[in-house]
């Protein structure tokens, strides 16, 4: 994967990101979706690109420092994204956990992000 992707996919994600923390408000709210129909497609597509992004992440990581970013904290903030799109359809979610979880995982995209487009 080329940078240029790994900058859209990082961008991608980070839209990703804020489309779960609206079903994470909507489910706050009140409101459920179908399993099949909302949550499936919108947590497989974003894994899908989860695991592009980390893949592509850890190769680039093999040829060149991006910023202070670890190998593990690419395969941390992996999981952690999967974690938070299924957890954003879920109505009994810790809110303070929700929240470090999204503020880890747009720390790292931004990392990401700053070191490969100002290249």
């Amino acid at each position: 994967m080329e940078e240029k992707e790994i900058i859209a996919v990082s961008r991608r994600l980070s839209k990703d990101m804020e489309e779960a923390n609206l079903y994470r408000k909507a489910v706050d709210e009140g409101r459920s979706f179908s399993f099949q129909e909302e949550i499936v497609p919108f947590v497989d597509d974003l894994q899908t690109r989860a695991e592009e992004w980390r893949a592509g992440v850890q190769t680039l990581l093999s040829k060149r420092t991006i910023g202070v970013l670890h190998p593990d904290q690419v395969e941390h903030t992996y999981e952690n994204m999967y974690v938070l799109a299924t957890e954003s359809f879920q109505p009994h979610i810790q809110k303070q956990r929700y929240q470090e979880r999204q503020q880890a995982i747009a720390y790292i995209l931004n990392i990401v992000l700053e070191e490969t487009e100002e290249r």
